[in-house]
C-alpha cells in the first residue's frame, strides 16, 4: 500500500473523472436510481468477499464512523449529482457546483482555527477559475430543483470530508476496510431510493452491466479509494483541491470515449487549475547548510 501513496493524487484525478463515462454509458439504458443500486450491489458483494476471505473484523466504533462517512460521502453526494443530471442540469454546471467544495472546506477549517494563509487562498482561487474556464461561461440554471440537488450533493461530500478528517480512525484500518463498510451502507441508501422511485429492476441491455462494472472498478474502488487514501495522508483541503482537475480530465474522457470536442479553453482551464493546485501544495524548503570544515590546529 505504501508504494501506491505517491501515485494516489494522479489516480484520484483520473479515476474520479471516470465516473462521467460510467454515468453516461448507464444513462443510455437505465435511470439513475437503477444504476446506483446495482453499482453498489456489485461493489458491496465484491468488498464483502474480500473481507470474508481476509478474515477482517470491525469494532462498533469503526462501523459507526465509516457508516456516517459512507452515507454522506457516497449516498448523499451521488444521489445529488445523479438526480441533478437526471433532471437535465448540464454536466458543466454540476462540475462548477462541485468545485465550490474545496473553498468551502477551507473556510470551515479556517473558522475552526486551522491556518491557511494567502498561498492557500490563491491556490483555491486559481483552481476555481480553471474550472470556470473548462465548463464555459455562466452556469445554465434551469431547473431549481436540479440545482438544489447538486448543491446538496456537494455539501454532503464536504461534510463527509470534514468528518473523516476530524474523527480519528484506527491506524490498523486501511482503505479496503473503509470501502467495505461504506459500500454496504451506500447500498442501503440506494436500495431505499430505487424502491421509492420504482427503479429496482435492471435492464437486460449488456451495455448497462458494462457501465456498472466500469463504475465499480474505476470510479468506486479506484476513484473513491484514492480519495480516501489522499484524505488520510494529506487532509481535507488538499484532497478537495485535487478535484479541481477533474472537470478537464472528464472532458478528455469524453473526447476519447464519445468523440466530444476538446477545446483550447479546456487546456487553458486545466493549466490554470493545475497552477492553483501546485500553489496550494508547494512548500518552501529550508536552505541546506553545509558545515564549514574545521581548521586544523597546525598552521
Amino acid at each position: 500500500m505504501d508504494r501506491l501513496i505517491p501515485l494516489a493524487p494522479g489516480a484520484l484525478v483520473v479515476l474520479w473523472s471516470s465516473g462521467f463515462v460510467g454515468a453516461t454509458l448507464a444513462a443510455q439504458t437505465a435511470p439513475a436510481g437503477t444504476t446506483l443500486l446495482w453499482r453498489y450491489v456489485v461493489a458491496a458483494a465484491l468488498m464483502m468477499a474480500v473481507v470474508f476471505l481476509s478474515g477482517r473484523r470491525y469494532p462498533p466504533s469503526f462501523l459507526v464512523r465509516e457508516g456516517v462517512v459512507g452515507v454522506l460521502g457516497q449516498g448523499g453526494y451521488l444521489l445529488g449529482v445523479f438526480y441533478a443530471a437526471e433532471r437535465g442540469l448540464p454536466a458543466g454546471t454540476i462540475a462548477l457546483v462541485a468545485s465550490l467544495q474545496p473553498a468551502l472546506v477551507a473556510v470551515v477549517l479556517s473558522l475552526a482555527g486551522e491556518r491557511g494563509g494567502r498561498r492557500r487562498a490563491t491556490g483555491l482561487a486559481l483552481g476555481l477559475i480553471g474550472v470556470v474556464l473548462v465548463v464555459g461561461g455562466g452556469p445554465a440554471v434551469g431547473d431549481r430543483t436540479a440545482v438544489l440537488a447538486a448543491v446538496l450533493g456537494m455539501l454532503s461530500l464536504t461534510v463527509a470530508t470534514l468528518i473523516a478528517q476530524a474523527w480519528h480512525q484506527d491506524p490498523r484500518r486501511d482503505v479496503i476496510d473503509s470501502l467495505a463498510v461504506q459500500s454496504v451502507v451506500a447500498l442501503g441508501v440506494f436500495a431505499a431510493y430505487a424502491q421509492a422511485t420504482g427503479s429496482v429492476a435492471p435492464p437486460s441491455a449488456p451495455g448497462f452491466w458494462v457501465a456498472v462494472v466500469w463504475l465499480v472498478v474505476l470510479s468506486f474502488v479506484g476513484g473513491y479509494g484514492a480519495y480516501l487514501l489522499v484524505l488520510s495522508r494529506s487532509g481535507a483541503v488538499v484532497v478537495s483541491a485535487w478535484l479541481y482537475l477533474t472537470p478537464a480530465t472528464a472532458a478528455v474522457w469524453a473526447w476519447l470515449m464519445f468523440d466530444e470536442a476538446l477545446t483550447v479553453r479546456t487546456g487553458v482551464g486545466f493549466a490554470v487549475a493545475a497552477t492553483g493546485v501546485g500553489t496550494l501544495l508547494w512548500r518552501r524548503r529550508a536552505p541546506v547548510r553545509i558545515p564549514r570544515p574545521e581548521r586544523s590546529a597546525v598552521g
